[in-house]
């Protein structure tokens, strides 16, 4: 498995002089650190996530998310299992980000399994940017904290997210 950390400062959950230099120059953060070596229990016991790349690892609230390869987010939604195992191993809900992914991919992770309908951009007289998703269905009956998901696209991607549900 790739972390942001190295594979031995993975597995102790003790950084080399290397990874602590990396960690103190602000190049990873302690979110990276807890969220590799986490993942890293986790794929001790299971081949699948022994493959997995970690970008980055961040902290929302209470609730971690993990930038991975597109793939590895890809193996992990079929996996329900699996899901569970890594939720359990870091103690609360664990949101998955591909490290590729566009800001439209981006979003419309952070919305599965709900449907995106368009995501447009607004540019603000201060030179901010805001973009603006369409989520289909109404606020109410959809499970999705709104206030968690714009914290994460600002934590993740520094993304100002406006949301707006659309009944069709």
């Amino acid at each position: 498995m790739k972390t942001p950390i190295c594979s031995f400062d993975a597995k102790s959950g003790v950084l080399c002089a290397k990874c602590d230099e990396k960690l103190h120059a602000g190049n990873i953060t302690q979110d990276d650190v807890d969220a590799a070596v986490r993942l890293t229990r986790v794929a001790n016991k299971s081949q699948d996530v022994d493959r997995f790349t970690l970008s980055r690892g961040a902290r929302v609230d209470d609730d971690y998310i993990l930038v991975l390869r597109g793939p590895d987010v890809m193996s992990i939604r079929a996996n329900p299992s699996l899901a569970e195992r890594i939720e359990r191993e870091f103690g609360h809900k664990v949101h998955y980000v591909e490290s590729e992914a566009s800001e439209r991919g981006l979003v419309e992770s952070l919305f599965h399994p709900a449907r995106v309908l368009s995501i447009n951009h607004f540019y603000l007289p201060d030179g901010n940017k805001v973009t603006k998703a369409v989520v289909a269905g109404k606020s109410s009956s959809q499970k999705i904290n709104v206030e968690k998901v714009q914290r994460i696209a600002k934590a993740v991607r520094n993304i100002e997210l406006l949301v707006e549900f659309e009944q069709r």
